[in-house]
């Protein structure tokens, strides 16, 4: 150990200066919560509700003349699996959700006319289920804890898979779907007791080949099978708080001209109170005026923060849309390669000044909702003028056009797509492709 002098320069950010850049940061939900701590600290700052004004007409105007014209975004074919290897419905019917799907089965057992030993046993299988309506216990531990014998069971089991909703109570995956599948409709149940993985890689062919159908019949089956739901307790009691974004950009398009609006109407607003200032003005006590000087220069400094970063937020945001008008007109398939570097050049910031403005903020136009982050897009490996997301899009197409009985490999696709301008390595397609979910060329291939 010894005792030494050295010499060292760090950046300390002054109070002020460390306040201004939180402002920045802040979008429009955190403001208005730092506002409304500031008015509880600071005795002299008023906090009022966002001022209605007659912009406030016209803004709405605005915005229910791009919802009119508002664009459907594209949906892209999902696999018939879903992350967990489940299938994944094309369309669910939403179920309440302040009820979880204990107390909907619940209540059916109470009102279903069966003995009172059956009841209970069902009640004991409605506790076993889990958050997607399955059962998934041991049946010996079940036995065991349930003090039932195996019919009484095996009754219970069936008596709370009959109850709404359709499939609750399955063991595995085609019994939930054989349970939606009405008796009658032998093809389907066949397909989906017997062929889920042979389903899901859209084989066709082989499926009417095992089955002895036609390729028609099948088709129709497999659509049948998509309709149903794979998880039907999912659709109970969730108790997911919903997360409301609230956009601190509107960008609206009046033919050529895109307007770029604040929303001042998303946060409350802050002034100086009228009878503190009055209290000043006629005091003469020096540690009242000292005191009361303070908190009003507390407050101005936090309007003129606000000030600066409602400035900057507009500033950065009209050059992104100065800079990917492509996507405001066209669609996201059209977002281009923008840097971060770029925007701060425009607009004169350095560039953690940008990063810091776009941070949680949200932008909203026709195309819908998206975080200003978003529109900075790194271009692809290739190094080209295209987005990544350009270049998903274009994937997406050939893929969709192609021959389903003879899929394009990554090679192909990656030779069409140099035949469009974009020099790509096969392996950057594969990645791309397992980014959208979808499988290789033999994954594709249908009938």
């Amino acid at each position: 150990m010894e005792l030494g002098v050295r010499l060292e320069q760090n950046q300390i950010l002054a109070p002020r200066m460390e306040q201004s850049v939180r402002i920045l940061q802040m979008d429009s939900v955190q403001l208005g919560e730092y506002l409304k701590e500031l008015a509880l600290e600071n005795p002299v700052a008023e906090v009022e509700p966002p001022p209605q004004r007659e912009q406030k007409e016209k803004l709405a105007q605005r915005k229910l003349e791009w919802l009119e014209n508002q664009t459907r975004r594209e949906q892209e074919n999902m696999g018939y699996y879903d992350d967990d290897g489940d299938l994944t419905p094309e369309q669910n019917t939403p179920a309440p959700q302040d009820e979880s799907l204990t107390d909907h089965l619940l209540a059916q057992v109470e009102s279903a006319a069966v003995p009172r030993a059956l009841a209970a046993a069902a009640r004991y299988v409605i506790g076993c289920l889990d958050d997607n309506g399955y059962l998934k216990a041991d049946p010996e531990q079940m036995r065991a804890k349930a003090g039932a014998c195996d019919a009484l069971l095996e009754r219970a089991i069936a008596l709370v898979q009959s109850f709404d909703p359709p499939g609750v109570g399955a063991r595995d995956l085609a019994e939930c779907l054989c349970l939606q599948i009405p008796a009658s409709d032998a093809l389907a149940r066949r397909l989906a007791r017997d062929f889920l993985p042979e389903i899901a890689k859209k084989r066709v062919g082989v499926l009417a080949a095992k089955t002895g159908a036609s390729a028609g019949e099948v088709e129709a089956a497999v659509a049948r099978i998509r309709r149903l739901n794979p998880k039907p307790g999912a659709l109970y009691g969730a108790h997911v708080v919903a997360h409301y974004i609230t956009p601190d950009i509107v960008v609206t398009s009046f033919g050529d001209h895109y307007n770029v609006m604040l929303c001042e109407f998303a946060y409350p607003q802050v002034r100086l109170s009228d009878s503190y200032l009055q209290i000043a003005r006629e005091t003469a006590d020096p540690e009242v005026i000292k005191y009361i000087g303070e908190k009003i220069d507390q407050v101005n400094w936090v309007i003129k923060c606000i000030e600066n970063r409602n400035r900057t937020l507009v500033e950065v945001a009209r050059a992104i849309v100065r800079q990917q008008e492509r996507f405001f007109r066209y669609g996201p398939q059209h977002l281009g390669v923008l840097r971060m570097r770029e925007i701060a050049g425009l607009v004169g910031l350095h560039e953690s000044t940008v990063s810091r403005a776009v941070r949680g903020k949200y932008l909203q136009c026709a195309h819908g909702v998206y975080p200003l982050r978003y529109f900075f897009v790194k271009g692809p490996e290739h190094g080209g003028a295209v987005s990544s997301e350009t270049v998903k899009y274009k994937l997406r197409a050939l893929i969709d056009t192609e021959d389903h009985t003879h899929p394009f490999s990554d090679r192909a696709l990656c030779e069409l797509l140099a035949a469009d301008g974009i020099s790509i390595s096969r392996r950057t397609v594969a990645k791309y492709r397992g980014e959208m979910g979808v499988p290789g060329a033999s994954g594709r291939v249908r009938g």
